[in-house]
């Protein structure tokens, strides 16, 4: 049987490009079924890798792996949605023709009010998430259920926004009984009947109004006249609000200024948008001149992200600890690692642009630094023993203090005045070594030391000797796939790049010469702040 294409190796006809609208039309209306939709189908083969089925006179393939959790038989009839039909052969899945059954099962326990059955799986802010079989959230302020603790929930809906559904821990009829309001309403000490005709109210106005009923993502509010606007959870504060609760309650009179009206051909088609935070000052230009780069403060952690974490200073002013500003240990995988959420922390201020509304803080700033202890211990200059912990193909990793591990590099231009005798075998981890600091850089936690400043440096070769154009016959000391080394003078090498050696296509350089041969040159280029000399080979006559 052969393989299961995949899409990208089916010349589908529906996205051919050069296709017409009438061709794409008859093509469409040709099909015996059509992609995108959901048929029965009786399995005419199974085998390890794949399952095969026949819809009239198409074939089709499905992959094994699809029935792991429950093993089919030849015979049998299942649901598979059709994805693509190229030719005779049929692309189908079972798993996403299953995955649209339970969601059109979930989509109806949502219009009934009926329950279905999840597994706590993790909390996440504002609630947890709950396998329902597919992807579900229940919004909880405080949760009490347990981690793995398997139960029912009634379906509140799906959320287009997060791709989710939402789920709660009582019926529909218990959330409405605590919102419903009488047939009269009570707003700002004004009797409404229901049936009485709504005024709606005019954009920038300021009301008191009463919480009708809350949902996750505001609060339903009845306004005087007989309306009802929306407070999202995005206009109930300048702080961060991870449930509306956390502001408002069913019952509460507020004040609220209208920021958008439209009116619908029923009171339940109105939009009419509300918010709290407007009759709040901006948080910003009222703590404009309260920070300053340096100053110490405190706050809540509020947010993560794979960067670093988010801290609340004050109400609607946040600001970002970049993950390498933590903890002097070393920056954690990720912030959560470090911290948690809610968490009080201090730290100092390292940037600020008010114009932005960017504050950086550094939590790490505010603890001794181990670097500046170091750099207290080992001035520029000093020579110390170490011992070697990493071999990196740039250098060395030692380590200069055992108490606190901290480690310098060793840069593979720091090792050696002469590369060409380094060897890797020469350094082992756990080995002693003599080192000198070149520098400690305590910001960036980092210490750059050198072996080979422990020797004088050696007299370079002037290179004012070397012409473009002059002509040296040259000893080949060393040959790479890029080319050959020759030595110039002690302590100087010449490149022979593999384009300057007249060699054909897939030619290499070791195909050519070897060690040690003699050959005749011209300086093609010289580099006095590189030191490089470039050569160019002359083809034996």
């Amino acid at each position: 049987m052969s393989t299961v294409a995949t899409p990208s190796e089916l010349q589908d006809p529906l996205y051919d490009r050069q296709i017409t609208l009438p061709q794409l039309v008859e093509l469409w209306e040709s099909y015996p079924v059509k992609p995108g939709t959901v048929v029965q189908v009786t399995l005419t083969s199974v085998d390890a890798s794949e399952v095969g089925f026949n819809v009239g006179e198409l074939s089709g393939l499905i992959a094994a792996s699809e029935f792991a959790a429950s093993p089919k038989a030849v015979g049998d009839s299942v649901d598979v949605l059709v994805e693509q039909i190229v030719g005779s052969t049929l692309r189908a899945s079972y798993a996403k023709a299953q995955a649209l059954s339970l969601f059109d099962q979930i989509e109806l326990a949502a219009r009934s009010d009926a329950t279905v059955q999840g597994t706590v799986t993790a909390r996440v802010q504002g609630g947890v998430s709950v396998d329902i079989g597919l992807k579900a959230f229940l919004p909880e302020r405080k949760p009490t259920i347990a981690l793995g603790e398997t139960t029912r929930f009634w379906v509140r809906g799906w959320d287009d926004r997060k791709d989710l559904f939402v789920l709660a821990r009582e019926p529909r009829s218990s959330r409405e009984s605590r919102a419903a309001t009488s047939p009269a309403r009570e707003v700002d000490g004004v009797e409404h009947p229901a049936t009485a005709p709504r005024e709606l109210p005019e954009v920038g106005a300021v009301l008191t109004g009463r919480v009708a009923r809350l949902s996750d993502f505001g609060a339903f509010v009845d306004l005087p006249g007989g309306a009802t606007g929306l407070l999202h959870i995005k206009d109930m504060s300048h702080a961060r609000v991870l449930v509306p609760s956390d502001v408002v309650e069913i019952g509460d009179q507020i004040q609220v200024k209208v920021l958008e009206v439209k009116a619908g051909d029923t009171p339940r088609g109105d939009k009419i948008r509300l918010s709290l935070k407007a009759l709040e000052g901006e948080p910003w230009a009222l703590a404009m001149g309260s920070f300053a780069i340096g100053q110490r403060v405190s706050g809540k952690v509020v947010g993560f992200a794979e960067f670093g974490a988010f801290v609340e200073l004050k109400p609607g002013i946040e600001a970002m600890v970049h993950v390498s500003e933590i903890t002097w240990d070393g920056a954690p995988k990720h912030p959560k690692d470090a911290l948690a959420l809610e968490q009080l922390v201090e730290g100092e201020i390292i940037h600020l642009d008010a114009e932005k509304r960017q504050i950086k803080l550094s939590i790490k700033k505010l603890a001794p630094s181990p670097w500046a202890t170091l750099r207290d211990r080992f001035p520029v200059g000093t020579r110390v023993m170490g011992t070697i912990k990493k071999l990196a193909d740039f250098g060395l990793f030692v380590s200069l203090d055992p108490a606190t591990d901290l480690q310098g590099l060793v840069h593979v231009n720091d090792v050696s005045w002469d590369p060409r005798s380094l060897k890797r075998d020469d350094f082992k981890v756990g080995t002693e070594i003599e080192v000198v600091v070149l520098a400690i850089e305590e910001d960036r936690g980092r210490c750059s030391l050198g072996i080979k400043q422990l020797m004088p440096e050696p007299v370079r070769v002037s290179l004012s000797s070397f012409v473009v154009g002059q002509t040296l016959e040259v000893v080949i000391a060393r040959i790479k796939d890029f080319g050959a080394f020759a030595e110039l003078a002690p302590g100087l090498d010449g490149l022979l790049h593999a384009n300057q050696m007249g060699l054909e296509e897939g030619q290499k350089p070791s195909s050519v010469l070897s060690v040690g041969d003699r050959v005749t040159v011209t300086i093609a280029s010289v580099d006095p702040e590189t030191r490089r000399v470039g050569l160019a080979l002359i083809p034996k006559t």
